[in-house]
């Protein structure tokens, strides 16, 4: 006859290599979509600095100081190849993995294209070296980790490899100077030929 103490260990094994594999994506993660993204398109808004964490986004005619303002550029993307890694063998424990539970985030191995070229155009005369429809990549910094930017076209130059990002970040280096309305022309250029160009609204940069 099994002992009560043998049935008790039996259900604390199983349970503890159970709770292991029951679910590939964490605790309470969506189905995934897909591992890379495909850039259908491209969007850009203006952003205003809210206190020391976040940005709103601006509307058309609107004040914002120069250094409370940023361009925001967002690929437009679909979702593809939705086919989860192969999961590794369960381990032992007897603790569950609730507290450390980590979705995998749609996309998480970026796009499979690389860019051929990222340009920024003035919609209005910015400066004497910078007229209307001229190229401003030269004005603008990039974020490339939290606190930290880098000159757009140093950036650029640097960035060879498969596309991971949805977004830029950029910020201008300094306010227009021939007349305070601002707004910007931005077309991306894929390796593989496509392009999308999409532009922001005017907004006044004191």
């Amino acid at each position: 006859m099994i002992s009560s103490k043998a049935i008790g260990l039996t259900l604390l094994l199983t349970v503890g290599f159970s709770v292991q594999q029951c679910n590939l994506l964490g605790c309470d993660c969506e189905k995934l979509r897909g591992k890379y993204f495909d850039i259908q398109g491209v969007s850009a808004d203006n952003f205003r600095k809210r206190g020391t964490c976040c940005a709103d986004k601006m509307g058309a005619g609107e004040d914002v100081a120069l250094a409370d303002h940023n361009l925001g550029i967002r690929y437009q993307i679909d979702y593809f190849s939705a086919q989860l890694p192969r999961p590794t063998p369960a381990s032992f424990s007897l603790i569950s993995p609730a507290a450390a539970c980590d979705c995998i985030e749609d996309g998480y191995l970026g796009s499979r294209e690389r860019l051929r070229s990222f340009t920024v155009l003035t919609i209005n005369d910015f400066d004497a070296r910078h007229l209307a429809n001229d190229t401003i990549n030269d004005l603008l910094r990039t974020v490339v980790s939290p606190g930290q930017t880098l000159d757009l076209v140093t950036f650029l130059q640097a960035d060879t490899a498969l596309i991971r990002q949805h977004d830029y970040v950029l910020y201008l280096k300094k306010r227009p100077e021939l007349r305070t309305d601002f707004a910007a022309r931005i077309t991306i250029v894929l390796q593989n030929g496509e392009s999308y160009t999409t532009t922001t609204q005017p907004v006044n940069i004191r």
